[in-house]
């Protein structure tokens, strides 16, 4: 049986192996701060490190003692406010291991330019886009309610990526949605340049989709470092659909938390959240139902109401509307008499005065018409005897013109006239060699036949 150590033995010579191992003392270390208290001045904290999908893959406990705390407190005024759980640090410090308490990282100095050049080139972002106008510019874009044709961006097989899609596809609901991966690199230098292509995408077919998601599982912060750039965060701003961001766990900050339409904490919070606008939506679709339904009822009880209440006061009515009608007749009746006698009396006297009218004006129209017949009488006299004395004159100018024209005068001044087949000839195309021809003379007819004929020009 072979020797065996004591478990005291044992704790010693680990502690006399970590304080003899040089790269274990006084080494810088980068981690996430867990579980920070402070008890009696000195500060006790874990220190631990996350995959990619979000699970602590290290943890080591630190410590910093009350001397050392005060003393960087003293010189790094902002530290109390950035070293809190959930920061990324870069401290310095040696692993010590105590028999009882086992190991442990005493710290004793920090970077806090290391944790505040991550805020610093946020600010600096933010900064920029607000002098362009656009910091606001996505959350003021219009969501599509409920929003469930959902574009999502995320690098394909990620964890936070599965999450999310389980918690949308098995949603307790029923609520169908319908999505289409765009992929893209989630964490280092290739971040903004294939996020900022995959918006790109989308945007050639917007009309497809209500929102876009840009989803990525926890880690160390420094891995989300890729997410705070400007040109990512401009396109991002700029984008024409709603975009949600479900980067990291609650704790984690990036530019995109503060431009993007709506911030979520991590990619199953996304999925709930779309989720919650589904149910949102159906609750407001209910209600409004139920309301037309409750709408419809109390209308439909008022006009069953009014109805009973017409069907009691029609009887009422009619009676009342009788009485009323035989009562004025009744009165027109009795001042029927009197009505048509003061109607004769006004017809008659409107007729005697009518008749004078008439009587006084027709005299007066008569004078005035036997006075326009006398002086037409004498203007058509008038008229007429100018107008026999044109006529005349026009048919001596006719006589004489038709004198003038006579052939029988156009054949005294020695012309002559040629007629072939009882036709004028007129043009010598129209008779040939052989034709018999009729000359008419003043005092004469001769015929002859045409032997010849000859064309001038």
């Amino acid at each position: 049986m072979s020797a065996s150590l004591t478990l005291l033995q044992l704790a010693s010579a680990v502690k006399a192996a970590v304080d003899t191992a040089d790269m274990l003392q006084n080494v810088w270390v980068t981690a996430e701060l867990s579980d920070l208290r402070s008890s009696g001045g000195h500060v006790y904290l874990e220190m631990v490190e996350k995959d990619s999908r979000g699970s602590v893959c290290a943890k080591m406990r630190a410590t910093i003692w009350r001397g050392v705390w005060g003393a960087l407190c003293s010189r790094y005024p902002t530290l109390r406010s950035t070293f809190a759980s959930g920061a990324e640090v870069r401290v310095r410090g040696s692993v010590q291991f105590h028999q009882q308490f086992g190991l442990s990282f005493n710290i004793t100095d920090c970077d806090p330019d290391y944790t505040r050049d991550t805020s610093r080139l946020q600010l600096e972002i933010l900064a920029a886009l607000k002098r362009e106008g656009i910091l606001e510019a996505n959350k003021a874009t219009i969501l599509h309610q409920p929003p469930q044709r959902v574009a999502v961006i995320s690098a394909e097989g990620a964890a936070g990526y599965g999450d999310f899609m389980n918690q949308l596809e098995h949603n307790a609901y029923g609520f169908r949605f319908y999505t289409h991966l765009y992929r893209a690199s989630v964490q280092g230098a290739q971040t903004s340049p294939t996020v900022r292509a995959a918006l790109g995408e989308i945007e050639m077919c917007v009309d497809l989709y209500d929102c876009v998601v840009i989803i990525r599982g926890g880690g160390a912060t420094t891995d989300l470092a890729g997410f705070d750039d400007l040109d990512l965060a401009r396109a991002v701003a700029r984008f024409p659909l709603p975009v949600v961001v479900g980067i990291g766990h609650e704790r984690d900050n990036t530019v995109l938390d503060f431009i993007a339409h709506t911030r979520v904490k991590t990619p199953t919070a996304a999925a709930e959240w779309l989720v919650a606008q589904s149910c949102d939506a159906l609750a407001k679709a209910q209600e409004m139902a139920s309301q037309i339904a409750r709408y419809v009822q109390e209308r439909l009880q008022g006009e069953l109401r009014q109805t009973e209440f017409l069907e009691e006061k029609i009887p009422l009515l009619a009676r009342r509307t009788v009485d009323n009608a035989s009562a004025r007749l009744q009165q027109i009746g009795a001042s029927l008499p009197l009505i048509v006698q003061n109607r004769l009396l006004g017809a008659s006297r409107t007729l005697d005065s009518a008749l004078q009218a008439v009587q006084s004006l027709g005299r007066r129209r008569l004078a005035v018409e036997e006075q326009r017949l006398a002086n037409a009488a004498g203007m058509l006299r008038r008229d007429a005897s100018l107008q026999l004395q044109r006529q005349q004159e026009r048919l001596r100018q006719a006589e004489q013109l038709i004198h003038v024209l006579d052939p029988v005068n156009t054949l005294r001044r020695g012309y002559s006239i040629t007629r072939a087949d009882g036709k004028a000839v007129t043009d010598i195309s129209a008779v040939e060699p052989g034709t018999e021809i009729t000359t008419t003379l003043e005092k004469g007819t001769l015929r002859s036949t045409i032997v010849s004929k000859e064309q001038t020009v």
